[in-house]
C-alpha cells in the first residue's frame, strides 16, 4: 500500500512592504479602530428608545385596536357583582399604592445614589484633538526609552497573546509634583492609539458609606468598555494616595488612624479594596463572555481568546503612604520614579515651550541654567503664562529674555511689591544686606553665578541674592556647604561693618545656618554623628558659628570697597543683574576651561598663617580651652602648638592663589582631637584634688 504525497505549492511571492499613511503615528502598530458598523450600532442603542417609547405611548392613546381592548376590559368589569367589584377595587388599590410607595423608595434612592456618584471623569480617545504623544513630551528621553516596550503591547497584543504571555495590570508613576506623571500616561496612550480615562483620587470620596465604591465600579466600567471598543484603554488615577492610603491594621502596612469616624463617612477602605479586586479580576471573564463562550460551544465552536486589557496606572509624590497590598507583584508590578529633568532635559523643554509663541533674543542656555531643579510644570507656567503675561503688560507683542527672567523670580520669589514710601535709612541697611551676600557670594562660592540682586519686596523679603549652579551638582565636597554659611552670614555681617550696629532681617539666614551646621555634623564632619541635639545647639557648634562670623568679618573687610560699590548701585537702580554686579567685583579665579573649580575661596585669617586652611578645627573648638585664631597667645598650651603644628605642614606652597585655599580636610579632625586628648590626659593626672586641699 503507497501513500499518496500531496504536492508542496510554490512559495507564496513576498508581500510588498505597506506605504505609511499620511498622519499616521509612527512606531508600534495602532490596533484597528472601531469599524462603521460598530458606530452605526451604538448610534441605534441610543437612538431606538428614544422612538419605541413615544410609538407605543401614541398607540396606546390614539389607535382604534387599544379603544377596542380598552372597551372589552370595560364589559368584563361590569359583569362582575358589584360587591366583588368594591373588594377586588380596594386590594388593587391598596396593592397599588403600597407598590407605588416602595418602587418610589427605591427609585428616590437609586437616584440620590446616581447624582452623588457622578464624579468628573476625562476620558481621552485616540481621535480627540487632545490626544498627546511622546512628540509632545520634552526632557526625560530615558523615561520614554522605558516605556515604549509596554506601549508596543498596548498597540498590537496578537503576538503577545499568542505566546501565552500575561500582561502587567498597573504602572505606578512616582515623583515631586509637577515632574510629567499625567503627561506621560497621556503621552502613552496616545502614542499606542488607545483612549485614556483619568480621575483624581480625591474623586472617589463621598459623604456617605458606599458611594466610594460606586464610583470605583462605575470607573472601571467605562475603562472595560473603552478596552473592549479599542483592544485597550489605560486607566489612570491620579494622586491614587487619596484613595490608596495604607489601611491600620493590615500586614504590611505602614500605620494608620483605621477607619473611625471616616467610615460612616464615606472615607473608609471601601474604594481600595473594591480597586484591588477590580485589578485582580481584570483577566477573569465577564458575565456576557461566559454566556458568549457558552453559546460558542454549544455550536462546535473554540472560543475566542481575549484580546482586550485595561492597563491600571496611577501617580503619587508620597508612595511611601499606599497600602502594601496595592503594591505587590500582580497589582502595580511596575514602579517608575519620575524626577526633575536635567540640564539637557531642561534645554529641550525650554525650546519645546519657546517654540509655542512669539519670542525675541531670547537665550535658552540662559534659562537653563538658571533654572536648576525646576520642574517641567513650572517652566511651562514661567514661559507659556507669566512671561507673555509681562510682555504684553509692557506693549509687546512678543516674549523677550527680560520678561522671562522676570517670569523665573516671581515664580520662585513672588510677585513685585515695592515699598512707595520707604525710609532712606532703612532702604541703605537692605542695600548693604544683599551687597554682602553678593561679595561672600562671588569669592567664597565661584562655582555658582550671581543671576540677580534687588532691593525690591517680594513677598515677605525686602531683598534677595539669586545665585545659581554653573553646573549640575550630585554630589559636593562638605567644604562647599562650609562656604554656604559664610555665605548666609555676609549680610548681617555687612551691616554691622557699614552701619556700625546690627539689623533685623536676617532671621532666615540664621535659620539656614542652623540647619547647614546640623547638616555638616549628620555628615560627620566634625568627627562620628553621634550626639543628639534634641537639647539644642551644642556648645561647639556656637564656637564654630563665633568663628564662621569672625572669618566672614575679614572676608568683607578685605572687600569693603566693592560692598560698598554694591549697595550704591542697588540704592540707584534697584536691580542688579549678572554683568552689572560682575562690573563691580574683582576676578574670583573661576575659570570655565577648569574642571576643578570648586567653592573654595576662603580668605587668610593672619599674616603669619599664610597659605593655611582658612577654616578652623573642630577639635579645636570642642576643646576645654578654647582660643581664638585671630590672636594665639605667645606661650601656647599643648593643644595650641600642637594644632599649629598641624597648619604648619599644611601650609606648604601649592601654586594656587590665596583665596582659593582648601579648608582642613575631615581626617584631620580626628588627629587633632587624639592629640588634644593625649595632652589632657597627664594633666589631669598631675592635678591637685580640690577636696583633698580644701
Amino acid at each position: 500500500m503507497t501513500q499518496s504525497i500531496a504536492p508542496v505549492p510554490p512559495p507564496a511571492p513576498p508581500a510588498a512592504e505597506a506605504k505609511p499613511t499620511p498622519g499616521r503615528r509612527s512606531g508600534p502598530a495602532a490596533p484597528k479602530p472601531p469599524s462603521a458598523w460598530s458606530g452605526l450600532w451604538r448610534t441605534i442603542r441610543r437612538v431606538a428608545p428614544w422612538i419605541l417609547i413615544p410609538t407605543f405611548a401614541w398607540w396606546l392613546f390614539f389607535s382604534a385596536g387599544a379603544r377596542d381592548m380598552f372597551t372589552l376590559l370595560g364589559l368584563l368589569w361590569e359583569s362582575i357583582h358589584p360587591v366583588s367589584r368594591t373588594i377586588i377595587g380596594v386590594t388593587i388599590g391598596t396593592a397599588f399604592q403600597l407598590a407605588f410607595a416602595i418602587s418610589f423608595a427605591i427609585l428616590q434612592f437609586v437616584a440620590i445614589f446616581w447624582f452623588m456618584s457622578q464624579t468628573r471623569v476625562d476620558v481621552i480617545r485616540p481621535e480627540d484633538p487632545k490626544s498627546v504623544t511622546f512628540k509632545d513630551y520634552w526632557g526625560q528621553p530615558n523615561l520614554v526609552a522605558l516605556v515604549r516596550q509596554w506601549i508596543g503591547l498596548l498597540a498590537d497584543r496578537r503576538d503577545f497573546v499568542k505566546m501565552g504571555g500575561k500582561y502587567i495590570n498597573g504602572i505606578l508613576l512616582y515623583g515631586p509634583p509637577g515632574t510629567g506623571k499625567t503627561m506621560l500616561a497621556k503621552a502613552m496612550a496616545g502614542e499606542a492609539g488607545i483612549p485614556f480615562i483619568s480621575i483624581e483620587g480625591s474623586g472617589f470620596r463621598g459623604m456617605f458609606w458606599g458611594v466610594d465604591v460606586l464610583r470605583m465600579v462605575q470607573f472601571v466600567g467605562r475603562a472595560k468598555k473603552l478596552a473592549r471598543e479599542y483592544g485597550a484603554c489605560i486607566c489612570y488615577i491620579d494622586e491614587i494616595d487619596a484613595v490608596g492610603q495604607s489601611r491600620g491594621g493590615v500586614m504590611g502596612g505602614r500605620g494608620g488612624m483605621g477607619m473611625g469616624m471616616g467610615g460612616m463617612m464615606g472615607g473608609g477602605s471601601g474604594a481600595l479594596t473594591r480597586l484591588l479586586y477590580e485589578m485582580d479580576g481584570i483577566e477573569q471573564p465577564s458575565l456576557g463572555d461566559k454566556l458568549k463562550g457558552r453559546w460558542y460551544r454549544f455550536i462546535g465552536k473554540e472560543v475566542p481568546k481575549k484580546t482586550w486589557h485595561v492597563l491600571f496606572m496611577g501617580s503619587t509624590n508620597r508612595p511611601e503612604v499606599l497600602d502594601a497590598a496595592l503594591l505587590r507583584p500582580g497589582r502595580f508590578d511596575a514602579k517608575i520614579q519620575v524626577d526633575p529633568p536635567d540640564r539637557a532635559g531642561r534645554r529641550e523643554i525650554v525650546r519645546g515651550y519657546l517654540s509655542r509663541i512669539k519670542h525675541k533674543d531670547v537665550d535658552i542656555e540662559a534659562i537653563v541654567e538658571d533654572t536648576p531643579n525646576a520642574t517641567p510644570a513650572q517652566i511651562a507656567s514661567a514661559i507659556g503664562k507669566d512671561s507673555v503675561r509681562i510682555a504684553l503688560s509692557k506693549g509687546r507683542d512678543h516674549v523677550t529674555q527680560n520678561d522671562v527672567d522676570r517670569a523665573i523670580d516671581e515664580q520662585r520669589y513672588g510677585l513685585e511689591q515695592p515699598i512707595e514710601e520707604w525710609d532712606p535709612v532703612q532702604r541703605v541697611q537692605v542695600a548693604y544686606h544683599e551687597a554682602g551676600h553678593a561679595v561672600a557670594q562671588h569669592y567664597a562660592m565661584p562655582d555658582q553665578r550671581i543671576v540677580r540682586v534687588t532691593i525690591v519686596r517680594r513677598g515677605a523679603a525686602l531683598g534677595f541674592m539669586h545665585p545659581v549652579d554653573r553646573t549640575e551638582v550630585h554630589a559636593m565636597p562638605m567644604r562647599r556647604i562650609v562656604a554656604d554659611v559664610i555665605v548666609a552670614m555676609a549680610g548681617h555681617v555687612a551691616v554691622k561693618l557699614h552701619m556700625g550696629e546690627y539689623w533685623t532681617g536676617a532671621y532666615s539666614d540664621n535659620e539656614m545656618i542652623r540647619s547647614q551646621i546640623r547638616h555638616l555634623y549628620l555628615l560627620g564632619y566634625f568627627g562620628p554623628p553621634i550626639g543628639s541635639w534634641e537639647s539644642g545647639m551644642p556648645l561647639w557648634a556656637e564656637r564654630f558659628w563665633r568663628v564662621m562670623e569672625e572669618q566672614t568679618e575679614n572676608l568683607l573687610r578685605d572687600h569693603m570697597a566693592e560692598t560698598e560699590s554694591i549697595a550704591k548701585a542697588l540704592l540707584e537702580r534697584n536691580t542688579l543683574t549678572n554683568p552689572e554686579v560682575l562690573a563691580l567685583l574683582s576676578d574670583n579665579g573661576w575659570r570655565a576651561e577648569r574642571i576643578d573649580n570648586v567653592p573654595t575661596a576662603f580668605p587668610e585669617l593672619l599674616p603669619r598663617l599664610a597659605g593655611a586652611p582658612g577654616l578652623p578645627s573642630p577639635a579645636m573648638l570642642a576643646s576645654s580651652r578654647p582660643t581664638t585664631l585671630v590672636q594665639l597667645p605667645p606661650d601656647p598650651v599643648p593643644a595650641v602648638a600642637a594644632h599649629a603644628e598641624v597648619i604648619a605642614v599644611r601650609s606648604e606652597d601649592t601654586g594656587r592663589p590665596a583665596r582659593m585655599l582648601p579648608p582642613p580636610r575631615p581626617q584631620d579632625f580626628a588627629q587633632r582631637q587624639l592629640q588634644y586628648q593625649a595632652d589632657a590626659q597627664p594633666e589631669a593626672k598631675g592635678a591637685p584634688d580640690p577636696k583633698a586641699t580644701s
